[in-house]
């Protein structure tokens, strides 16, 4: 019975060939799934490659190639090692070497220019887990709406995103005064220049330190020391040459930061420095207190942390309606509390800007815009005040163009969700959105300017590129909307349903391309042929207009502050460049599939592609390398590499118009005939006039904040504005 079973087993000395890091630190069995895919590719394996015991516990399971049995002679063992571990070494740097980016196939199944579209060939594999089906309706109407959908969904298939997280299994016992003593913490502060342009209330780290030595238990908390552990990090990270000098201290910090931060997310502090934790986290680092790599992606998008800022704020009472001595201290810019009464009130506005974004405009009600225009009106009137009393620092400034920024989405988007069943009246809505816009940023450059030459305030050169991308994503966000509910009324027209409803369903959002190629080819008095009117007054120079932005940004990534390198918020600016990415490549779709070519500047889109990502890239830690930090969890890598992918989209788009345009001309049939039913035009034999087409350039992009700037005035449904160079006029003009 016993040979039998010895049968059955198989021969003695017959062993796995891998194993994963757990199961050999632990000496015990390591049961893989055998699967072809599973390899020592040195990065975590998806769940279904993964061992059993590391996919029960929800662990890493890195696979290592192993050497169990015995060789013949010692020597000859010492020769198979050395071979396994140079080639297991080889193997590990091709894994890094090679274009860890998301493949094609993984951004393609988010661009909804394509959900229809049955002629793509097929991709080939890249090396990367693939999803088993493309993704419903749901997740395509959540990944167009909004940005931080469609990066998580993206990086979710990413083997190596998160593979390399640093995760405290203990508690952190060492004071953090002792780990960074006072003439570190004021270098240290020195390196957090953008962080606080972007963020003004951020403290101080000597008074943050100060804070946590004193005897005083009512001015700490566990968010206290989250927050200091936090700053000195990023700001570790910012500078090389401090990082080289304390070359364990990163790693300590890294250690302290999760250890913390795992007692603040089970019981959030109610206390200003947990709202200041969780904005600083939300723009600069979403990932640094994820537990799993299972979980990553999902950190990127920051919805935890802007309710839990959202939830304090309200139970601090910093969202409602403040009492008369703070608004008093706003407006009078001589008083002590002046400056932080302005941090505190730019804070509280942030707060309800990033939780009025979150699941993307289509999904707030108008009163609940109401709700959040009551929320920010007191503001804006403290401001009003401000401007028309003083001259305020170029910063002051900057802070109030932005949230006015907000203010005008917030207005526009009333008076589009009221009027979106009525063409006429969402056109003029959207055309009061730009023009308002456009004056916003002449503002800006008069206030500034003045501030500089006139009062001797601090030149910042960067912050008017800045509010350029604001307004312009601002105006084109509201354009995008309107076209958008300009498509969905075009297909309940011509469909005859849900005539009244006022929610848009995923269906009718995914049908934008389908209207767009059917408008271009209907009689001017077919139904919801306001849809080409649309179109034509707002798309022609549509796609110039998203250059712009990019070309803003790039503007931006050469400026520094106090000597340190550009460093973007990643909500505010780089997911937004993402969307402006994701917009031009959904534009080309749709100018191929309505008129059978790329767009003019598509070359030049190639090129600021490559540039935005690089510059994104380098923002990462400056001691990382780009491959280990991506493993790390460094968002600004993903967004680099998300960036590289839809570039990469944009050049398999290019060599199949280039083969198409190819066939063609060489086998035309002499009698095509097309089905009445096409919206394809480029299979229509008719002779287009290309300047006719210009107009279609237009690409929705609801819920989003891309730029878009002055278009032709068909129409004239505003005066045209003129400026005036007067200060006390343009003051006026100001918080209109």
């Amino acid at each position: 019975m016993q040979n039998d079973q010895r049968a059955e087993r198989g021969p003695r000395g017959k062993y796995s060939k891998l194993i994963c890091q757990g199961c050999r630190s632990r000496k015990i069995k390591c049961v893989l799934p055998g699967s072809a895919a599973t390899s020592a590719s040195g990065a975590a394996q998806p769940p279904e490659s993964s061992c059993e015991r590391c996919r029960n516990l929800e662990l890493p399971c890195i696979v290592e190639r192993t050497t169990s049995g015995r060789p013949s002679a010692r020597g000859r063992q010492r020769q198979s090692t050395r071979n396994l571990r140079s080639a297991s070494l080889n193997q590990s740097e091709k894994f890094d070497e090679r274009a860890s980016s998301p493949s094609d196939l993984e951004v393609n199944d988010y661009l909804f220019s394509k959900e229809n579209d049955a002629e793509q060939p097929p991709l080939k594999e890249t090396g990367k887990s693939q999803p088993s089906q493309r993704p419903g309706k749901r997740t395509m109407f959540r990944a167009m709406i909004d940005i931080n959908v469609f990066i998580c969904s993206v990086l979710e298939n990413d083997v190596k995103f998160g593979s390399q997280l640093i995760h405290a299994t203990s508690r952190w016992s060492q004071p953090l005064p002792d780990l960074i003593g006072d003439d570190m913490a004021a270098l240290l502060d020195t390196q957090l220049s953008w962080h606080r342009l972007f963020l003004p209330s951020i403290p101080n780290l000597v008074s943050l330190r100060n804070r946590l030595v004193s005897e005083e238990l009512s001015s700490t908390t566990p968010a206290t020391n989250l927050l200091f552990a936090l700053l000195c990090l990023a700001a570790l990270e910012t500078a090389e040459g401090i990082a080289q000098q304390h070359p364990t201290t990163r790693q300590s910090l890294q250690l302290a930061v999760s250890s913390f931060g795992q007692d603040v997310m089970v019981s959030p502090p109610t206390h200003r420095d947990s709202i200041a934790i969780f904005l600083f986290m939300i723009e600069f680092r979403p990932t640094t207190l994820a537990t799993s790599q299972f979980i990553m992606h999902k950190a990127v998008s920051p919805e935890i942390y802007i309710h839990l800022a959202y939830r304090i704020a309200e139970r601090l009472s910093c969202l409602a309606q403040r009492s008369a001595f703070f608004f008093f201290y706003l407006k009078t810019p001589g008083h002590s509390e002046h400056e932080r009464c302005l941090s505190y009130s730019v804070e509280a506005l942030k707060v309800i800007s990033l939780n009025c974004h979150l699941e993307g405009f289509l999904s707030k009600t108008v009163p609940d815009l109401y709700e959040i225009l009551d929320q920010i009106q007191p503001h804006i009137d403290a401001y009003r005040h401000l401007l028309s009393l003083c001259v305020c620092s170029p910063r002051t400034i900057f802070h109030i163009q932005w949230i006015m920024g907000f203010r005008i989405m917030i207005t526009s988007l009333i008076e589009a969700k009221e009027n979106w069943t009525m063409p006429k009246e969402l056109l003029k809505a959207v055309e009061k959105a730009e023009k308002l816009s456009m004056e916003q940023i002449e503002v800006a450059r008069l206030f500034i300017g003045h501030s500089v030459e006139k009062e001797g305030g601090e030149d910042i050169p960067v912050l008017l590129p800045l509010l350029k991308m604001r307004f312009y994503r601002t105006s084109a966000g509201l354009c995008g909307l309107g076209l958008f509910y300009a498509a969905v009324q075009r297909a309940r027209s011509t469909s005859g349903e849900n005539h009244g409803d006022p929610d848009v369903q995923p269906s009718e959002s995914l049908q934008i391309v389908d209207q767009v190629a059917a408008s271009a080819i209907s009689p001017p008095d077919a139904p919801g042929n306001h849809l080409s009117v649309f179109i034509e007054r707002f798309g022609k120079t549509y796609p110039d207009k998203l250059i712009r932005v990019l070309e803003a940004f790039l503007q931006c990534t050469d400026s520094k502050l106090d000597g340190i390198a550009f460093r973007a918020p990643l909500q505010q600016l780089v997911y937004e460049v993402i969307h402006v990415c994701k917009n031009l490549v959904e534009n080309n779709f749709v100018q191929v599939r309505v008129g059978g070519r790329l767009a003019p500047s598509f070359e030049k889109q190639l090129e600021l592609f490559s540039k935005c990502a690089k510059c994104i890239g380098k923002m990462r830690a400056s001691s990382s390398k780009k491959e280990s930090a991506f493993a790390s969890g460094c968002v600004y890598v993903a967004c680099s590499k998300i960036i590289l992918g839809l570039r990469n989209t944009l050049e398999r788009l290019k060599t199949e118009v280039e083969k198409r345009t190819h066939d063609a001309a060489c086998d035309v049939p002499a009698n095509a005939v097309v089905s009445p039913g096409t919206t394809d035009c480029s299979l229509i034999n008719m002779d287009f006039n290309p300047n006719s087409w210009d107009g279609w350039n237009l690409w929705p992009e609801a819920g989003s904040l891309s730029p878009l700037g002055t278009s032709m005035d068909m129409f004239n449904l505003v005066p045209e504005w003129t400026f005036e160079s007067d200060f006390e006029v343009m003051t006026r003009f100001a918080m209109r």
